[in-house]
């Protein structure tokens, strides 16, 4: 009597895990064929059948119950930091350290955990992080306890002397990469040197004479008055008062004394506007 001998090989797949601990990481599972068979789906440790299979990302089949081969300890803390981890600490899982705001970080930004269920990286150090004393700056006064290191998001003050105008922030901060933010500018005030004819300042037509000290404001805007000698008109251009610098518009020509003194009627201030004609 023949016998036949019947062997059934059963093909075990070789799965390979990449560990997500964001589900969102994690591709959806593929209805169609990919080469073995995929193990139970899960979203969590507990949906898992037995006590030695969690939940991992395996591949193309999404999240599912696999075997734990390995795993490392949990990873060396770090004073005034903490761990970001994702997933099971198996073997190739990465733990990334971080420092709590105000501290920097001095050493490695990640560790492994390899085969021999160690970590690749020993532990790094957060350091306190400090800014220098705060920059003067011209013509301004530091509000301030004078200090040779001030802590992150620590706020300093500035003023501008008498007659100097403050171009941005009043105040500056400690950040976290040791630096401080932008400061301000104290800007000076700008000399009309217009002697014999009016401007118009703040909306109103006058003499240089009647300007406080014959001085504007950093940004602020003075019109002069233009002879169109065409049309024996005039029109105004502007200028802008910049950090003590106030140019006269091209346009812009001084009259004379002679001009001033005997013929102010015809000064280019006084005639009619282009606008009216």
């Amino acid at each position: 009597m023949a016998w036949k001998i019947c062997f059934i090989i059963v093909f075990i797949p070789i799965i390979l895990h990449c560990v997500f601990g964001d589900h969102d990481l994690c591709p959806s599972r593929k209805k169609t064929s990919i080469g073995y068979t995929c193990q139970k789906a899960c979203t969590k440790d507990q949906d898992c059948p037995k006590k030695k299979l969690k939940c991992f990302c395996d591949g193309d089949c999404g999240m599912s119950c696999v075997t734990l081969v390995s795993t490392c300890d949990e990873p060396p803390t770090i004073e005034n930091g903490y761990l970001v981890k994702n997933g099971h600490l198996i073997k190739g899982a990465l733990v990334q350290f971080k420092c709590s705001p105000g501290y920097r970080l001095e050493g490695p930004v990640y560790t492994e955990c390899l085969e021999n269920k160690t970590w690749s990286n020993s532990a790094p150090s957060c350091k306190k992080i400090f800014c220098p004393p705060p920059p003067e700056i011209k013509e301004g006064i530091l509000v301030a306890v004078k200090k040779t290191e001030y802590e992150v998001s620590e706020v300093i003050y500035y003023m501008c002397k008498r007659n100097f105008f403050m171009d941005g922030s009043h105040s500056v901060t400690c950040m976290t990469n040791g630096q401080w933010s932008d400061g301000p500018y104290c800007r000076e005030r700008c000399k009309v040197t217009v002697q014999r004819s009016q401007v118009i300042y703040r909306g109103q037509k006058v003499w240089v004479t009647e300007i406080d000290e014959g001085l504007v404001h950093h940004s602020e805007n003075v019109a002069f008055f233009c002879r169109n000698k065409t049309q024996a008109c005039s029109y105004t251009a502007s200028s802008q008062c910049f950090d003590g610098v106030l140019k006269h518009p091209e346009c812009y020509e001084e009259p004379t004394w002679v001009q001033y003194t005997f013929f102010s009627k015809n000064l280019v201030s006084k005639i009619s506007s282009c606008q009216e004609i």
